[in-house]
């Protein structure tokens, strides 16, 4: 074969490429591309929702792991913190805080504002919270309300999306909220701690 012949059969005799071949290679990985960028656009937002809600859930038990510390120390007013606090819930600006029985409502008050995002405002307008979670409740319950006992404080609020909770869980038959969250509680969100609370009696041990 001539060198002349050789260049007209292409490097080693094969066809020479086709302008239409390359196109659709280019086609193709333009699409592959694409697809892998939709990939991560959701990826993205999937995590973006998952901090998100692990941020309000991490609140939420700052918050109630506070309730029950301030509740341990104002034991003689436990009466005063088995309550639910929502958005109809007002404080006074002005509460006096002394004695238990103004201290737990100091200290209801204190977890409110947390709840509510109160506490953090944007700069230069004291009037709008940006933080705190999406319309919370808060709820006390003990069987022993008052005296030693287990106390409960359950905090819930609105998630972004719906999620039913598992049926015949405790968090199915929880009344805490209970309707404010949809119709069947499916954007409720909820977080529990449970703890033992001694009142210690004048002579000593728990009453």
């Amino acid at each position: 074969m001539t060198l002349r012949n050789a260049r007209k059969g292409g490097i080693l005799g094969a066809a020479p490429l086709s302008p239409a071949f390359t196109l659709i290679e280019v086609l193709i990985s333009v699409f592959v591309f694409a697809v892998a960028l939709l990939g991560l656009a959701a990826l993205q937002i999937t995590a973006r929702k998952t901090a998100f809600e692990s941020a309000q859930r991490s609140l939420a038990a700052a918050v109630a792991q506070d309730v029950l510390e301030r509740m341990r120390l104002n034991t003689e007013a436990l009466t005063s913190y088995t309550a639910t606090i929502d958005a109809n819930t007002t404080f006074s600006d002005s509460l006096d805080c002394t004695g238990p029985a103004n201290l737990a409502a100091c200290d209801r008050r204190d977890a409110w504002l947390s709840l509510f995002g109160k506490t953090e405002t944007t700069s230069g307008d004291s009037e709008t919270p940006v933080g705190g979670l999406a319309n919370p409740t808060l709820c006390v319950t003990s069987s022993n309300a008052g005296g030693s006992g287990r106390y409960t404080v359950t905090i819930v609020w609105r998630g972004r999306d719906s999620s039913l909770p598992e049926a015949g869980s405790e968090n199915a038959s929880d009344t805490c909220g209970n309707g404010q969250y949809g119709t069947h509680n499916e954007y409720r969100r909820i977080f529990r701690l449970s703890t033992y609370i001694c009142r210690e009696g004048i002579s000593g041990g728990c009453v």
